[in-house]
């Protein structure tokens, strides 16, 4: 049985049970709503490293499980941060935030002077101004330089417990915002919560916001695109509430599958909008025009089926297979961009082929009231028309005959194009700092990077030490040496802190005996020390990092530092493991540099395969794939002149573009081979082809890029410079479908036949000889 036999019964039981499949819509939207609950949004380092790598394993398990638990920073800014005034009021913040059941310890200048004065006075209280600069100056640096970056800021951490989840996060967050407000700071005196959890917090809300103005403006366009291209359909806007229910299917599918939101995800449901609209107007469109032949609604149903939905569904199938090419990045946004997108333009493909054709056939059926009768057909002229004489129609055909007349041109110059835009893309450079993703006037960004001019840079590189006994002289002498070895030849480091720092700073040396290290230890606040060893066998060398660096330096202070761990060996015994959040993310710089190139010929490859597979004709799958193969060079070429980056989303560009405009050129090829079927020569073929579906594909085209545009005006540039680049593509793979296609599909189908001819001939004259 054949693919139309097949679509053909779909299109029987369509117009058998329209109501019943309307029915089971609603059933499943109710489902589904249910599940797009279950939704999780993420923003943290696991949206950029695999859980399972050993870069993640090191951060989470080693460092941020032992000495990395959440904190928020409140930083405190007044003319005099050690005013006793100030101090007191801090100390009435820690004693509120503290009570907090998911704060571990809360730590500051005025629970340092406290202790101090404690073990000199016996009150556990702030003193008066000039007690207090006199503690602070006996006060070993390691200590204050934490707290008291300069005269007029101070830092108060509030730590919470390990493994605290998202919600409660959120929730000590407020809470810390609720203490600050309810102290009474001294006037002149400010203070705002910051930190790494209020920005990824923060980020999550405008996550959520982005996405609802994304998806508002992208209904807006396709509105707009819908009345401007297809206006001359009955109920062009039927395809919105149709792409509508696949995008409800396609939250639930997101929340039952544990998908979470990210900043890739959410960049995901414009292009639903675009790409599902594209498949309501393949059917929509085929349907008007079964009715414009005189077909019964009946009868006009099912041939719709037949002939779009295979159609249709190979064109779904190519851009399936460009999105599975995404699985094989290593960044899990990217894997969760591919699936959630794979799901998404499966469950839209469904709805428009069952929800959007039981809809029109209910609307014929009732308004137009057509019925196949023994006598004929009763067509109704009322809004009917030809779609193969459309004044967009007239223009494809002589566009597409221009170009498939002049192969040797036409195809030279896209050919020169696209390995011109392919060498131009290898200078395109990489971006990938995560606080170049987030719209740069969020408040929490503004806060974080206050907190970072303040403290001088705030990020770090993380050295987990283990040993039989961290506190072991020589091994503290070797983190001593070590660190200041960084210090002092590496530009890019400022500062370091351990335990053996702080001994060091409060003793003036590495005590030679260990128990003049436990007496030193057992001096200084456990809140403080509990920093910076876990345990008696673990420890960690905290490496500051300069301000401002790009993430080629990081990455580059990185590769030195466990270089420099080569040849400075820690004493025998002693392991050390190089981690931190800097670590995690700056190694998707090679998963982008690398995993982009692979992705778009994995792309490339899976789309030919598949199209070998379901056409069973080298000709066809080669004619699908070729035309896209030259708009990934053009879009490289255009990045190059635009000078743009690639990020953690355009990086999937040469995947998605493939996947995409394939089912452009499918569209159009299948209804060229569906006319040569027919009987018609080449050329001809090529006429009908273009005028009958041209129309369509432009329609169609025009909606995915409405779609996208959508994205241009999200607050995030990771996501507006991704639709900038997806606008492009789309263009250009319309562009390719119109320009390039016809030559290549025409001439390749003229050889063939001529060969097959040529064939026949000589076996006719063997026969005759």
């Amino acid at each position: 049985m054949s693919a139309k036999d097949v679509y053909g019964k779909i299109g029987y039981f369509i117009e058998k049970w329209p109501k019943g499949i309307i029915l089971v819509a609603i059933l499943l939207i109710i489902i589904a709503i249910q599940g797009a609950g279950l939704i999780e949004q993420k923003s943290g380092i696991d949206t950029f490293v695999s859980k399972d790598s050993d870069i993640y394993l090191n951060y989470d398990h080693l460092y941020k499980q032992n000495f990395g638990n959440d904190l928020v920073l409140v930083l405190v800014d007044s003319d005099d941060a050690t005013d006793s005034e100030v101090l007191e009021t801090i100390d009435d913040f820690d004693g509120i935030i503290g009570t907090d059941k998911n704060v571990e310890t809360v730590m500051s200048m005025a629970s340092l002077v406290k202790d101090a004065a404690y073990s000199v006075t016996g009150r556990n209280e702030i003193p008066n101004d000039d007690t207090i600069q006199a503690i602070i100056a006996q006060l070993p640096s390691a200590y204050v330089d934490q707290f008291l970056p300069d005269s007029t800021h101070t830092i108060i951490m509030v730590q919470m417990t390990s493994g605290i989840d998202e919600d409660n996060k959120k929730r000590v967050l407020n809470q810390v915002n609720r203490a600050l407000d309810t102290v009474d700071f001294p006037a002149g005196t400010t203070a705002v919560a910051t930190g790494d959890p209020a920005f990824l917090i923060a980020m999550s809300e405008e996550m959520s916001s982005s996405l609802q103005s994304m998806l508002l403006l992208a209904f807006i366009l396709m509105i707009l695109a819908l009345l401007v291209v297809f206006h001359h359909v009955r109920w062009c806007l039927l395809p919105l509430p149709v792409v509508l229910v696949g995008l409800v299917w396609t939250f639930g599918a997101m929340g039952y599958m544990d998908i979470p939101m990210t900043m890739a995800t959410m960049a995901v449901f414009p292009i639903l909008i675009g790409l599902g609209a594209d498949y309501a107007i393949q059917f929509h469109n085929r349907l008007e025009e079964e009715l414009a032949k005189g077909e019964c609604v009946e009868e006009a149903v099912i041939d719709t089926i037949k002939h779009t939905g295979p159609a249709v569904g190979t064109a779904v199938v190519a851009t399936s297979l460009g999105f599975v090419a995404l699985f094989i990045s290593s960044v899990p946004m990217i894997q969760d961009f591919g699936k959630i997108s794979l799901i998404g333009v499966i469950l839209c493909y469904i709805a428009s082929m069952f929800i959007l054709v039981s809809i029109l056939y209910l609307l014929d059926r009732r308004d137009e009231k057509k019925a196949c009768n023994s006598s004929g057909r009763n067509v109704p002229a009322k809004k009917q028309v030809n779609t193969n004489d459309t004044a967009i129609g007239r223009v494809l055909r002589k566009v597409s005959m221009f170009s498939a007349k002049r192969p040797i041109i036409v195809i030279s110059l896209a050919l020169i194009l696209a390995v011109s835009g392919l060498y131009a893309d290898e200078k395109v450079g990489v971006q990938t700092d995560t606080k170049d993703f987030v719209p740069q006037d969020m408040l929490a960004l503004q806060n974080l990077e206050k907190l970072t001019r303040v403290m001088g840079g705030i990020d770090q590189i993380n050295i987990i030490v283990k040993a039989d006994d961290i506190k072991d002289p020589d091994v503290l002498q070797w983190m001593v040496d070590f660190s200041q070895r960084e210090v002092d030849d590496n530009s890019h480091i400022t500062d370091s802190g351990s335990i053996a720092s702080l001994i060091y700073s409060s003793y003036g040396s590495i005590p030679t005996d260990e128990d003049t290290v436990d007496y030193i230890i057992d001096s200084m606040s456990s809140t403080v020390t509990g920093q910076y060893i876990e345990g008696g066998n673990m420890g960690v060398i905290n490496l500051d990092l300069d301000k401002d660096l790009s993430s080629e330096q990081i990455s580059n202070t990185i590769d030195q530092v466990e270089s420099d761990l080569q040849w400075y060996n820690p004493p025998a015994g002693v392991s050390v493991t190089v981690t931190g959040s800097k670590v995690t993310t700056t190694s998707i710089i090679d998963a982008l540099t690398s995993g982009r190139t692979q992705m778009g010929y994995l792309g490339m490859a899976i789309i030919f395969l598949g199209m070998l597979v379901i056409y069973k004709d080298w000709l066809k799958a080669l004619a699908t794939i070729l035309p896209i193969v030259m708009v990934t060079g053009w879009i490289g070429g255009v990045m190059y002149l635009l000078d743009m980056s690639y990020n953690p989303l355009t990086a999937t560009l040469g995947a998605l573009a493939i996947g995409i405009g394939a089912e452009f050129t499918i569209l159009m090829l299948e209804r060229y081979f569906e006319e040569r079927e027919n009987g018609l020569e080449p050329y001809d073929a090529l006429e009908k082809a273009a005028s009958s579906i041209g129309p369509a594909i432009i329609a169609s085209g025009s909606t995915v890029i409405f779609g996208f545009s959508a994205l241009i005006i999200s607050s995030f540039p990771m996501i507006s410079a991704f639709g900038k680049v997806t606008v492009i593509a789309v263009a250009f793979s319309l562009v390719s479908t119109v320009f390039v296609l016809p030559p290549i599909m025409v001439n390749l189908d003229l050889w063939r036949s001529g060969r097959k001819t040529s064939e026949k001939h000589i076996e006719s004259n063997k026969v005759s000889i």
